[in-house]
């Protein structure tokens, strides 16, 4: 089978600064990120789904499209980062899916 990567990066925020952040992969744990930590994952190529989780709240799930020998690369991180601190509370009851960010780099 013909195969790609991800990459994911994540920053460096006072948010969730000392807990690791779950990795899903077509709809599978297969992995947990540190704070500043980056890792590749290598994926049969097409159309994959990727979302991150730290307790009950996730990001949505993104469908990528991977071809043969190609690398994508995603910044992870915390909506609830610098002055948004504040609304952590916020994020954590009502905006579970908005906690967590997953973007393409």
């Amino acid at each position: 089978m013909e195969k790609g990567n991800i990459k994911i990066t994540r920053t460096k925020q006072f948010a969730n600064k000392l807990r690791s952040i779950s990795i899903f992969i077509n709809k599978k744990e297969v992995d947990s990120l540190a704070e500043g930590e980056t890792k590749n994952f290598e994926l049969d190529a097409g159309i994959n789904e990727i979302y991150v989780k730290i307790d009950w709240c996730k990001t949505k799930p993104l469908k990528i499209d991977i071809r043969k020998n190609e690398t994508q690369e995603f910044i992870l991180g915390s909506n609830a980062a610098e002055w948004k601190i504040l609304f952590s509370i916020y994020y954590i009851a009502y905006k579970t899916e908005n906690y967590l960010y997953l973007k393409k780099k």
